[in-house]
Order: structure tokens, then C-alpha cells, then sequence
């Protein structure tokens, strides 16, 4: 049986994910300059960015796991 776990609705981390993805995905100078508008705002806006960061490693971790464990059974790539 499954047991879910609720999780109460961030507005900034949500906010802080959607500035970090937009300046991800299309760097300009506008949507950098946005982000740091909005940290200025509210310490809680910087240690929202710094949960979002956080995942973000986290997940890219996660999706390199099985990348790096097929690179170490299968040796170095002598071609």
C-alpha cells in the first residue's frame, strides 16, 4: 500500500524554478536580470533558488548514475 505525503505549495520555489528555467533554457541578459530583481526581493526568494538549484543538481545526478555505472562495466572507450 502506498502512503502519500503532502507537501504544502511554495510559491517561491515555484517562482524561483520557472526564473532558473527560463534563464536556463534561453540565457539573455532581460531573464538574468529578472532573477536577480526577484532575489533581492526576500531572503526566503534566495533560499527558494537554492532549494531549485539543489534539485536541479540532484536530478542531473540521478540521470547520470546509470551513464557513469554502463562507462565503468564497460571500460574505457578505446576507439
Amino acid at each position: 500500500m502506498t502512503t502519500r505525503t503532502h507537501v504544502p505549495a511554495n510559491p517561491a520555489f515555484d517562482t524561483a524554478w520557472a526564473l532558473f528555467c527560463q534563464l536556463h533554457d534561453t540565457p539573455s541578459r532581460a531573464h538574468a536580470d529578472q532573477l536577480v530583481v526577484w532575489l533581492a526581493e526576500s531572503p526566503g526568494h534566495v533560499r527558494a533558488l537554492d532549494e531549485a538549484l539543489t534539485l536541479w543538481a540532484l536530478a542531473g545526478a540521478a540521470l547520470m548514475k546509470p551513464v557513469l555505472d554502463e562507462s565503468l562495466r564497460a571500460g574505457p572507450d578505446l576507439q
